[in-house]
């Protein structure tokens, strides 16, 4: 299948690692212009070192900080002049913790990182994407959306609020056929499963590694497929979503959790 995406201009947050990597590298592969943001300058660097093509544009930025966002964004823009696809994949479990381990100051930090960089870039973004012939905002969610636990409540109900702005979205976006979707992964191993894993060592005594093993192999036993998720399984889904296959798809959830949720609905 022909995804047709070269010179597609595509902006990524949260590029720096995980997801937000392995979805920059997958659209420059399929010739696309990529404009992505992360923290730390050294990661962009790594990024742009491994990265196929030209024309793309590397940003530090923190997306909890208004004029990091206002930047961001003007150097987008003054690069491409216009966006086809805006994927909002920045977001973090800051804290680890149940419900009454976590302050006012860990709810709003959550709030600050998992949903309004969405509402932000856009509204900043959405007059560049008047001007594609084929306009995306692709959010990752999670399944801790619509399956929450114990822990951190906090990042849970940040999600479920980013799944319910896309319905939002989709709906006053329809009539500039601005198509809104999210994907909500399951267990994927990133730098916050690394924090776990390094939360159960300090509180178990045990070593990483063996901390590390045991989380995956136990997550591993409420997956179907009985594996952690990979970055990589995500990229195909959001490159169909971006894709002119994909042009009557809007205000929908896609799963894609190795069968964790079974939800035929």
């Amino acid at each position: 299948m022909e995804l047709n995406l070269k010179e597609r201009r595509v902006v990524i947050t949260g590029a720096g690692e995980g997801i937000g990597r392995a979805l920059a590298l997958a659209f420059a592969r399929e010739g696309a212009r990529v404009g992505v943001c992360a923290r730390t300058a050294e990661r962009l660097d790594s990024l742009a070192g491994e990265i196929a093509g030209n024309g793309h544009v590397f940003q530090p930025a923190d997306l909890t900080q208004p004029q990091d966002i206002d930047t961001f964004h003007k150097k987008v823009l003054d690069a491409f002049h216009r966006v086809d696809v805006l994927v909002h994949n920045v977001g973090a479990i800051l804290k680890l913790g149940d419900f009454f381990e976590l302050s006012d100051e860990d709810w709003r930090d959550s709030f600050d990182i998992n949903l309004m960089p969405t509402v932000r870039l856009t509204r900043l973004f959405v007059p560049a994407l008047k001007h594609s012939g084929a306009p995306r905002i692709i959010n990752i969610s999670s399944i801790a959306a619509h399956k929450p636990g114990g822990a951190f409540p906090h990042y849970s109900a940040m999600k479920a609020a980013l799944s319910n702005l896309t319905v939002s979205l989709a709906q006053t976006l329809a009539p500039d056929k601005i198509l809104v979707n999210s994907i909500s992964p399951g267990p994927v191993w990133t730098r916050s499963w690394e924090e776990e894993a390094r939360h159960i060592a300090e509180k178990t005594g045990t070593g990483y590694q063996t901390a590390q093993d045991d989380l995956i192999a136990q997550t591993a036993q409420h997956v179907l497929l009985k594996r952690m998720g990979a970055p990589s399984d995500i990229t195909g889904l959001v490159l169909f979503l971006a894709s002119d296959h994909a042009s009557w798809i809007t205000a929908s959830n896609f799963t894609v959790d190795g069968g964790i949720i079974q939800d035929p609905y």
